[in-house]
């Protein structure tokens, strides 16, 4: 009764396991249902991608040379002000009294010089004395500048056309020498410095035009020229700074931002370019999925190849080498083919391929 028992059990056994094989063998000769598309030549003119950060043609913080109290402010954050606006004063104490006393004291010195001048024609005095007297006027006249320099290291005024910041003092504040009062940007035009690498730098050039992208501004692209690169290359990252300038009567640009910077450069040349969702990357090389027909039963099978990328743009891929023009790859469902595997074709959804897609509609 055990031994007929024991044979039951194995026989069930052997049973499942046939019946999960064959569903097994079923399921690996069912075709798989993938999308596909045709491997075209494209025409790209080469370009550099770089990345950079903004930075006003001008811009500093601002601040008093001296020590003093704020006795007047009279900027409002965030405005936008002329080349020479007095922007703050700090408390005048007794400089003014000192400058009245030398102004005086050199009215009084120019008459005497004039005075003593005329006699001197007529030899009513000597030429020592004329000397004396031009000389004490030239100094009193030195401390007139001198007081007038004094007060006026009490006025902060506006070193350049631009747009203010946020105000960090107050009236009635004490603030030493050096103390940041405002930042001071202009914002038109606005540069853009990037690094690029040093294999690369000599498609740079003076008069090159950049486009370049911000976070801030989807799908908007600024248009710009380089106008200046550094003759040399930084010793750690091996590249080179370029910077370009871009109009912004709008101020939609701001310095410090993060930008992506693309110029272009030779003529456009013949290559072949896939959907980038179609690209299997990995540490070991990249590859893709080819739907190669069998010429006797007319079936598609699966073939992965190597294939070497160059620059990619939007949702295209440029492919080096590895492909040829005509060759048939397939763009989606990749994750469940095997070398080999039958597949068949569903082109009902077709993946982007656009090298300047449009941002998501927020």
């Amino acid at each position: 009764m055990i031994q007929t028992s024991r044979f039951r059990s194995i026989a069930f056994a052997m049973l499942v396991a046939a019946i999960n094989g064959c569903y097994a063998a079923r399921a690996q000769d069912a075709a798989q249902s993938v999308s596909t598309a045709t491997v075209t030549i494209g025409h790209w003119q080469p370009q550099i991608e770089a990345v950079g950060n903004l930075r006003a043609r001008w811009g500093t913080d601002l601040s008093f040379q001296t020590a003093g109290i704020v006795s007047e402010i009279m900027f409002h954050s965030g405005e936008d002000v002329q080349k020479g606006t007095v922007l703050a004063r700090l408390q005048l104490n007794d400089e003014p009294g000192l400058l009245d006393q030398y102004r005086a004291q050199a009215a009084l010195d120019e008459i005497n010089f004039n005075r003593d001048t005329k006699q001197f024609q007529v030899s009513a005095v000597s030429k020592a004395i004329v000397d004396r007297d031009r000389l004490t006027m030239e100094a009193d006249r030195a401390h007139v500048r001198s007081e007038e320099g004094i007060i006026a290291t009490k006025e902060l005024r506006a070193p350049f056309a631009g747009r203010l910041g946020v105000r960090r003092i107050d009236p009635g504040q004490y603030l030493v020498s050096g103390t940041a009062v405002v930042t001071l940007q202009s914002l038109d035009p606005i540069y853009v410095d990037f690094y690029v690498p040093q294999n690369l730098s000599p498609h740079i050039a003076n008069g090159n035009t950049v486009s370049v992208q911000v976070d801030a501004w989807p799908g908007r692209a600024f248009a710009g020229v380089v106008t200046a690169i550094t003759p040399q290359v930084d010793a750690q990252s091996r590249t080179v700074l370029v910077r370009a300038q871009l109009a912004n009567p709008d101020h939609a640009l701001v310095p410090g931002a993060f930008a992506r910077v693309t110029t272009s450069y030779d003529t456009a040349k013949a290559t072949v370019v896939v959907p980038r969702v179609a690209v299997q990357y990995a540490t070991s090389g990249n590859s893709i999925w080819l739907a190669v027909r069998d010429a006797k039963s007319n079936a598609l099978h699966a073939h992965q190849q190597g294939i070497r990328t160059g620059q990619s743009r939007g949702d295209l891929v440029e492919v080096v080498s590895g492909l040829k023009s005509g060759e048939k790859i397939v763009t989606s469902g990749q994750m469940k083919l095997y070398e080999g595997a039958l597949i068949q074709e569903n082109n009902a959804i077709e993946p982007d391929s656009s090298a300047t897609p449009a941002p998501p509609e927020e």
